[in-house]
């Protein structure tokens, strides 16, 4: 059997071929890299940039002209005098004093007093006062005193209102005082005749020797 050894790529024709596309290859690249590189190298290599600052433009600022001072004439007021006052002395004043005039004058009465009479017991209606009207346990207890019932009779002689004004000293004392004006009559005060509400005070005395 015969053996054939397999060709190289770089044998023959083909060989010389490739060889010669590879050689413009490295050429062309390099070619392109020096020219790259040649740009790069010119950029680096060039100056730097000085940059110096541009000043303003300097304004003169002139100031206002000066106002020359106005010479205008003063006016001046001189001070009124006023005569002096002085008060007229009694001896140069007269007090000429008129008659009254009989039409303007009033007659001045003095106030009559109010005829007015006080309260006064109503013998129908009696107060509740008396041994009948003894409170057992101030009995038993041996309590007296005397007390003094502030009350209050309207027009129509109804007792309406009653208050202890001066205590006997005993509670039970002071309550029959109490009970003994509730719900009783009495004559009303009267003024110039007619009757009008007022207050009273009403003794009562409370005693177990009598």
């Amino acid at each position: 059997m015969n053996m054939y050894a397999e060709s190289s790529l770089f044998s023959g024709r083909k060989g010389a071929a490739l060889t010669a596309v590879i050689l413009l290859h490295l050429l062309f690249g390099y070619a392109f890299y020096e020219e790259l590189a040649a740009k790069i190298g010119i950029t680096l290599a060039s100056p730097p940039l000085k940059l110096t600052p541009i000043e303003p433009p300097k304004h003169n600022v002139e100031p206002p002209p000066a106002v020359p001072p106005i010479n205008q004439p003063r006016i001046f007021a001189t001070r009124p005098e006023f005569p002096t006052f002085t008060l007229p002395s009694e001896s140069d004043v007269s007090v000429v004093q008129l008659p009254p005039d009989p039409a303007v004058i009033v007659p001045q009465n003095p106030p009559q007093p109010h005829a007015r009479s006080p309260v006064r017991t109503d013998p129908r209606h009696p107060l509740r006062i008396g041994k009948d009207y003894y409170p057992d346990a101030s009995v038993r207890a041996n309590e007296m005193g005397r007390c003094v019932v502030q009350a209050t009779v309207a027009a129509d002689g109804r007792i309406i209102a009653a208050v202890i004004q001066t205590p006997s000293g005993f509670d039970r004392l002071d309550q029959a005082c109490l009970n003994a004006v509730k719900g009783q009559r009495m004559f009303p005060a009267t003024e110039d005749g007619k009757p009008i509400e007022s207050t009273v005070a009403i003794p009562i005395t409370w005693n177990l020797s009598e």
